[in-house]
């Protein structure tokens, strides 16, 4: 599951005894226990956290905390993100208790909520997976990141069998999408073509619609061959330039935000192994790191270059020690990575 919150009570972050990082870890329980109690149902819109029994906080941060735990009756783990512009000192168990919460979407273990405080109409963006797996849980842990060069001979010998370890069903949500079972009211645009074909909708980090600065879009390509940047080839040139087109033109036409407006990238190494394309305002500041994004516009044109280009390519990225894991410990045994 995922939610989503506004908040404008303070509570140190810093210090994982603090009443804010208790406070957190009640209300993330409240909200779980029902989805325990029927996981596969629809959820209600009203998530209870009071039974939340924490276990570790595997972050915190001047404007994130995460935090993993359980419900009663249940080995499933729980892992909570909470983010806002700055947190502060205040009542935070009264900040926790004191929240309600709004169920705003659905899909496979993710939901998002809007959080509404007792009083106070602020808000504290809040995401929850649960069953969360421990591949999310080092996602949202703190780690050191460093920086690989990887060779064509590298991702052959080393990224590859890593993308085909991972089991299919950790993209089951990618799939409800696409076969239309879940997000259907979300859908922007659909192009239903075999291999020119994709979806469009809003990400789950862009929590305001209503705020075009933020806008944050999300393309996903109905050809599930393509993984990830990778598998490009110029017989993909079609989809790219279809993409690219029809999203730019649907994001002007309804929420009035020109082409030079937007930034339209991929990430590589991508956070899940299907192809999808990220639309951002320009004024959005995450995700477009050097070592993560790369522009479509230089996609396209190195694909026009040489049609093979991103198999051959020596591509720089940056890797996670805890969220990249068993890939991380992989490079560093063959001295991509040098600790």
């Amino acid at each position: 599951m995922k939610l989503t919150f506004h908040d404008t009570t303070n509570a140190p972050l810093g210090d994982p005894t603090s009443p804010f990082v208790v406070a957190t870890l009640c209300v993330l329980a409240s909200s779980c226990i029902y989805v325990l109690q029927s996981r596969r149902r629809k959820q209600p819109s009203a998530v209870d956290l009071t039974t939340f029994q924490l276990e570790d906080i595997t972050k915190a941060m001047d404007s994130e905390l995460c935090v993993v735990g359980t419900f009663p009756g249940s080995p499933d783990k729980v892992l909570l993100v909470l983010q806002k512009q700055k947190f502060g000192r205040g009542d935070a168990l009264g900040l926790i208790h004191g929240l309600t919460l709004r169920r705003t979407h659905e899909n496979d273990v993710y939901s998002n909520h809007i959080g509404v405080l007792s009083g106070d109409n602020d808000a504290l963006r809040v995401t929850m997976i649960y069953p969360a797996t421990a591949a999310h849980i080092a996602k949202h842990t703190e780690q050191r990141f460093y920086m690989a060069v990887e060779t064509q001979a590298v991702y052959e010998d080393i990224t590859l069998p890593y993308i085909e370890s991972i089991p299919t069903d950790k993209i089951q949500w990618v799939y409800n999408i696409l076969e239309r079972t879940s997000e259907t009211e979300k859908l922007l645009l659909e192009d239903r073509d075999a291999k020119t074909g994709f979806v469009l909708l809003p990400d789950t980090k862009w929590n305001a619609p209503y705020h075009v600065e933020g806008l944050y879009c999300l393309a996903i390509v109905m050809d599930r061959s393509i993984r990830s940047v990778r598998d490009l080839r110029a017989s993909h040139v079609p989809l790219l330039e279809n993409l690219r087109a029809k999203g730019l033109a649907l994001i002007w036409e309804k929420y009035g935000v020109a082409a030079s407006s937007i930034r339209c990238f991929v990430h590589y190494q991508p956070s899940y192994y299907h192809f999808h394309v990220h639309f951002t305002h320009v004024k959005v500041a995450f995700g477009i790191s050097v070592g993560k994004a790369i522009l479509i516009e230089d996609i396209l044109f190195n694909l026009s270059v040489q049609s093979d280009y991103y198999e051959r390519a020596t591509l720089s990225y940056l890797v996670g020690s805890s969220q990249h894991g068993a890939f991380f410990q992989s490079l560093v045994n063959a001295n991509v990575i040098t600790l």
